[in-house]
C-alpha cells in the first residue's frame, strides 16, 4: 500500500507527457487527458486516504530513489504521507478535478487551449511533489516546478504586456523564496551531517539537542524558512505580488493562486514547525507577519476596484490568520481554516466573470448615484488613499530588492565581454593547475579568495541582469557566472573533478543549445533586450527550445545542473555565510535573468504590424 503514494506523482506526470503529444487542435482529447488525469488522481488519493484513516493515520515515510552519493552525502527522493499530506492532497485534487471540467468550456476555442491544460497539469505535478515531499531536496524539486508552471500561467495571453510582465516579476519573488529554501538546506546538511526527512525532525529530542549545540544556525534556518513561506504565500511584505498573478485565465486564477499555490507557505511551516516550534522569536515573527498581513490586506481588499483583487487580498489576509494558528500550534484549526479559505476562494473567482457581468447590467439598467458623505475624516481619507496604493508594498520590495541589484550591475556595465571571458578562461586554467599541485594546502579560503570570486561571479552576473541591448551578452554573462561560482567553490575545499563535470554536464549543453536558438531567431527577425518582441507568435519552436535552455541553465530538475547545485553547497562551510550567500544569490539571479530573456524576446505583444493580435480564436 504504501509504494501507491509514488503513483501520486507519477499519474500527472503521465497525464503531462500524454498532453504534450496530443494534437493542439483536438480539445476533446486534450480535455479527456485532463479529465482522466485529475479524476484518476482523485479517486486514488481518496481511497487511500479512507484506507490510511481506518489503519490508525500512521505517519508514513519513503526513500524511494537515490539519485547521487558522494563523499557522504546522498541526494535522495524522499516521501512523506501523514495528516498534513492527506489534507492538502485531497482538497488539491477536488479542486483540480472540478477546474478541469470548469476550464473546458471557459478555455473553448483558445489558441492556447492544449498549452494551458499543458501547465495546468505540470502544475498539478509540482504541488503534488512538494505536498508529498519528505525532505527539503525533494521538496525544492516541486518548488521549482511550482514556480516554472506559475509563470507560464499567468503570462498565459503571451501576446499581452501585462501579464507577461506581471508574470516575470512574480516568478522574481518566487525566486527570492527559492534563496531561503537553498540557504535552509545548505545549513540543514551542516547542522544534521545528513539529509534530514521530515519524519526525523518530529523528533523532539534530536533537534532540542542540535539546536541547544548551535542555537545560531537553526535560527538562521527558522528565518529562512519563514521567508520562503511569507514569499510564496504572498504575506507581508511581499503581499502585492497576488493581486497581479490574477492577470492569467480565471480558472488558473482560482486553482494557482486564489486556492491551492497560495497555501504552500502555509504547508513549508506546518511541516517545519516541530523544527522552529521551540524559538521562542521565530513563533513572534510568524505571528507579526499574519497580524500584519491581516490586517493591511483586510484594508486593502475594501477599497479595490476589481473583483479579482478583493478576492486576492482577502485570500492573503486569511492566510495571514492561518499563519497566526500555525505559529501558535493551532495545527487542525489551520488545516481546517485553509481548507475552508481554499474552496471559497476558488468558487469566488469562478464565478467572478458572471459577478462582473451582472454589475455592467445593474449599473446600465438601474444606475442610482450614490450620495457622498461630506462628514469623512482626514483619517479616513489617508487611509483610503493608502489603501488605494495598496499600501505602496510593490515600490518597497522594489527599492528594497530590485534597485541595489540594478545599480550595480548598472556600475558594472564597465566589464567588457571579450575582458571577462579572457580573464575566465586565466583563471580557470590557473585554478586547476593550482589544484593539482596541492596548493589547497596553503588553505586559500583564509585569504578571502573563495569569497572575493564568489563576488565577482555576482557581479558579472548583474552584468547579465541590467543588460538591455544584447541578447548575446547577457546569456554570455550567464554561463560565465557559473563558471566562476565553481572557480570560487574549488578554491575553497578539494571540489572533486568528477563533482565539475557533473556540474558542468548540465551548464554547457544548455549554453551552447541557448546561442544556437538565438543565432537561428537572428538570422530571421531583430531583437534587443529593451522591449518584448512576442517571437514565439512566429517562431514557436524556437521559443520552446530556448525556453528548455533556459530551464537546464538555471538549475531546473531536468538536468544534472540542479544536483550540481546542491552538490556544491555542501563544499561551503557552515560559518561562511558570505561565500553561501553570493552562490544563492547567483542561484536566483540567473534565474531571473534567462527567463528575462526569454520573456523580452520571444513573450508580449506582437512586433509585425500585419499579424492581428490573438485573443480569442474566430
Amino acid at each position: 500500500m504504501e509504494n501507491l503514494i509514488l503513483f501520486f506523482i507519477l499519474i500527472p506526470i503521465t497525464g503531462f507527457v500524454a498532453s504534450l503529444i496530443a494534437p493542439a487542435k483536438n480539445e476533446r482529447l486534450i480535455s479527456f487527458i485532463a479529465f482522466g488525469t485529475t479524476g484518476l488522481t482523485l479517486i486514488s488519493i481518496t481511497c487511500f486516504t479512507i484506507i490510511w484513516m481506518f489503519n490508525g493515520a500512521p505517519s508514513i515515510n519513503i526513500n524511494e530513489i537515490n539519485l547521487y552519493s558522494a563523499h557522504g552525502y546522498d541526494f535522495f527522493i524522499d516521501l512523506y504521507f501523514d495528516k498534513v499530506t492527506a489534507v492538502y492532497l485531497l482538497f488539491s485534487s477536488v479542486l483540480a478535478y472540478l477546474i478541469a471540467v470548469y476550464s473546458r468550456y471557459y478555455m473553448h476555442r483558445e489558441s492556447g487551449f492544449k498549452r494551458f491544460f499543458n501547465t495546468k497539469l505540470l502544475f498539478i505535478t509540482g504541488i503534488n511533489t512538494i505536498v508529498l515531499s519528505g525532505n527539503f531536496e525533494t521538496l525544492f524539486i516541486g518548488w521549482e516546478i511550482l514556480g516554472l508552471s506559475s509563470f507560464l500561467l499567468i503570462a498565459y495571453y503571451r501576446e499581452r504586456y501585462l501579464p507577461v510582465k506581471y508574470g516575470l516579476k512574480i516568478y522574481s519573488i518566487y525566486r527570492v523564496a527559492d534563496v531561503g529554501l537553498l540557504l535552509a538546506m545548505w545549513l540543514s546538511h551542516h547542522l544534521w551531517h545528513e539529509n534530514i526527512t521530515f519524519l526525523q525532525l518530529n523528533n523532539a529530542a534530536m533537534v532540542n539537542s542540535h539546536l541547544h549545540e548551535h542555537y545560531f544556525v537553526g535560527l538562521i534556518i527558522s528565518l529562512t524558512i519563514v521567508m520562503a513561506a511569507a514569499a510564496k504565500s504572498a504575506q507581508f511584505p511581499f503581499s502585492s505580488w497576488l493581486p497581479r498573478a490574477m492577470e492569467g485565465p480565471t480558472p488558473s486564477s482560482a486553482i494557482f493562486y486564489g486556492s491551492v499555490a497560495v497555501h504552500i507557505g502555509v504547508f513549508l511551516l506546518l511541516r517545519t514547525y516541530p523544527f522552529w516550534s521551540g524559538q521562542i522569536e521565530i513563533k513572534i515573527l510568524v505571528i507579526s507577519i499574519g497580524i500584519i498581513t491581516a490586517v493591511l490586506s483586510s484594508i486593502t481588499a475594501k477599497v479595490m476596484s476589481t473583483v479579482k483583487a478583493q478576492i486576492a487580498y482577502s485570500s492573503t489576509a486569511q492566510i495571514g490568520l492561518i499563519f497566526i494558528e500555525v505559529a501558535l500550534g493551532w495545527d487542525n484549526i489551520a488545516l481546517i481554516h485553509l481548507s475552508g479559505n481554499a474552496f471559497l476562494r476558488a468558487y469566488q473567482l469562478l464565478i467572478s466573470p458572471s459577478i462582473v457581468t451582472y454589475l455592467i447590467r445593474e449599473q446600465f439598467f438601474n444606475f442610482k448615484p450614490k450620495t457622498i458623505s461630506q462628514s469623512s475624516s482626514r483619517f479616513k481619507n489617508s487611509l483610503y488613499i493608502i489603501a488605494m496604493n495598496e499600501f505602496k508594498l510593490d515600490d518597497f520590495m522594489y527599492k528594497i530588492l530590485w534597485t541595489p541589484l540594478k545599480k550595480i550591475g548598472i556600475f558594472a556595465r564597465f566589464m567588457n565581454l571579450k575582458i571577462t571571458v579572457i580573464s575566465t578562461i586565466a583563471l580557470f586554467i590557473g585554478s586547476i593547475i593550482l589544484l593539482n599541485n596541492n596548493t589547497q594546502e596553503l588553505n586559500l579560503s583564509r585569504f578571502f579568495i573563495p569569497e572575493f570570486i564568489g563576488f565577482i561571479a555576482v557581479i558579472i552576473l548583474l552584468r547579465s541582469f541590467v543588460e538591455r541591448k544584447n541578447a548575446f551578452k547577457a546569456w554570455n554573462y550567464i554561463f560565465i557566472s557559473h563558471c566562476w561560482i565553481v572557480i570560487a567553490i574549488g578554491f575553497n575545499e578539494s571540489f572533486n573533478l568528477t563533482d565539475t563535470l557533473f556540474y558542468f554536464g548540465g551548464i554547457v549543453p544548455a549554453f551552447i543549445f541557448g546561442l544556437y536558438f538565438l543565432k537561428k531567431l537572428k538570422t530571421k527577425e531583430t531583437f534587443d533586450l529593451n522591449d518584448f518582441y512576442g517571437h514565439s507568435f512566429e517562431h514557436k519552436w524556437l521559443a520552446f527550445g530556448f525556453l528548455l535552455s533556459s530551464l537546464a541553465l538555471i538549475g531546473f530538475p531536468i538536468t544534472t545542473t540542479f544536483l550540481g547545485e546542491d552538490l556544491l553547497f555542501t563544499h561551503i562551510k557552515e560559518d561562511q555565510f558570505f561565500i553561501a550567500t553570493c552562490v544563492s544569490v547567483c542561484y536566483i539571479v540567473e534565474g531571473i535573468a534567462a527567463i528575462r530573456i526569454y520573456s523580452r524576446i520571444f513573450l508580449g505583444p506582437h512586433k509585425k504590424s500585419y499579424h492581428p493580435v490573438p485573443l480569442r480564436d474566430a
